[in-house]
């Protein structure tokens, strides 16, 4: 239960281990293991804007999803450290490389 302690400081590497799991159990059938999607309706994350911009916009897509669109809500899924697992992960796979580490933390404060 160590893992799941929403005040543990992950490393990128080992927060990136985690996503790619928690990417390919959530993600992967519709954005593909390329991060290359299926425009339109699977936007790519490759280079993607929501994936290269602001954190926030990235997070809140991942925890409310998107309304009219088959993007899934998987905040009430998915543990803080599983949304900032999978986050990190498509923050910093593929081309993307941002370098940015998301916490656990950081997502649990955003459900209050």
């Amino acid at each position: 239960a160590a893992a799941d302690d929403p005040a543990k400081v992950w490393t990128l590497d080992d927060i990136k281990v985690r996503g790619e799991k928690v990417y390919a159990a959530n993600c992967l059938a519709c954005h593909q293991a390329n991060g290359k999607g299926t425009p339109p309706a699977f936007p790519p994350l490759d280079g993607g804007k929501l994936t290269t911009g602001p954190k926030a916009g990235h997070i809140d897509m991942v925890m409310n999803g998107k309304a009219n669109t088959a993007m899934a809500a998987f905040g009430k899924q998915l543990s803080d450290t599983d949304i900032a697992a999978v986050v990190t992960y498509e923050r910093n796979a593929w081309g993307n490389k941002t370098g940015e580490v998301i916490q656990p933390a950081e997502i649990k404060a955003l459900r209050k």
